[in-house]
């Protein structure tokens, strides 16, 4: 697939506003689409704004400098990320600058590209949580979900945590595989879209904002719970393994937000972003637009769930975002 007839002049800016956007400002947006893996959206969002940066300038040292763009937005809007999250942003841009050398075999490369994108994204988060809870505390969930199927006459079951990983991982397979077959069919689609995006909603603050603590006190009452339900349904696991376990990843996870992340978020950001006058300028852009662009999406959000449903209301969600975003920074 070949870019050989672009119907209207394109400002690669307003695809990096989308995808910074997608990686600092999204997720509270997304509450209100109504819509199951809101990561996946995320993601899927990352993989197109990288795919047509690469189409509709035909330089894919656009998309190098639209990661270090993003990266420092990122920072300077969502300065709590977690530290898996550039790791993820920079593996999608830099993977993007080594397929999309030209658009020659735009179709396949665009399926390739999401495909391993996803299947990053799931196998890093796997990988996170096997790390973070350990192998006794999966051990334990197997035990304890082999205990509660034998209360229903079933005596033996398949590893309880591979099976839903394995699901978890399919899922973005699946997600990947999709995307990337309707991917090289955007650029014709986007400008046949005829919606009028609303007025401006005024976003509350607490859509743009995220409390670390909060966040960790949550994750380790549910876990202090799971525990609690594991110990119920296997009495003999004996008390010192459960706090064990429960210790062991509330050390691990302090460690990695409080100390690993820091370190390798401004070990990302030192090799990977452009300091220059022309990208900070660009920045103090993207970051002064976000919360205008934020309110649009959100009243794009509050129109296309009014008028669509099921995946059209995906699809059209995601068009709009784009021709939001490219028409924002004409």
């Amino acid at each position: 697939m070949e870019n050989n007839n672009s119907t209207r002049e394109i400002n690669p800016n307003g695809l990096i506003l989308l995808w910074a956007f997608a990686e600092s400002g999204i997720g509270g947006i997304l509450h209100a689409l109504k819509l199951p893996f809101t990561g996946i959206f995320v993601g899927g969002i990352a993989i197109i704004c990288i795919s047509l940066l690469s189409y509709f300038t035909n330089n894919r040292l656009t998309i190098l400098k639209a990661l270090g763009v993003v990266l420092l937005v990122k920072f300077t809007v969502s300065p709590h990320s977690p530290w898996q999250a550039y790791v993820a942003v920079v593996f999608q841009a830099y993977l993007g600058y080594f397929l999309f050398k030209s658009n020659k075999h735009f179709n396949a490369k665009c399926l390739i590209f999401s495909l391993v994108c996803m299947l990053e994204s799931a196998i890093q988060r796997v990988l996170i949580m096997v790390f973070i809870y350990g192998m006794t505390f999966m051990k334990a969930v197997d035990k304890a979900a082999l205990s509660f199927a034998q209360t229903l006459g079933i005596n033996e079951i398949p590893s309880f945590v591979f099976g839903v990983f394995s699901i978890y991982i399919f899922l973005h397979i699946v997600a990947g595989v999709i995307l990337g077959l309707w991917l090289p069919t955007i650029p014709h689609k986007l400008w046949n879209l005829d919606i009028k995006i609303p007025e401006t909603v005024v976003l509350p603050s607490r859509v743009m904002k995220k409390n670390v603590l909060q966040a960790l006190s949550i994750g380790f009452l549910i876990l202090a719970g799971v525990l609690m339900m594991i110990k119920f349904l296997v009495p003999e696991l004996p008390a010192t393994e459960i706090i064990y376990i429960f210790i062991r990843s509330l050390l691990v996870s302090v460690g990695l937000i409080f100390i690993f992340g820091p370190v390798m978020k401004a070990f990302i950001l030192k090799n990977t972003t452009d300091t220059s006058h022309q990208n900070q300028q660009l920045l103090k852009e993207i970051v002064a637009d976000i919360p205008d662009f934020a309110g649009r999406a959100l009243a794009l959000v509050h129109q296309v769930n009014n008028e669509y449903t099921g995946v059209k209301k995906l699809k059209i969600y995601i068009l709009g975002l784009l021709q939001l975003s490219l028409d924002y920074k004409k």
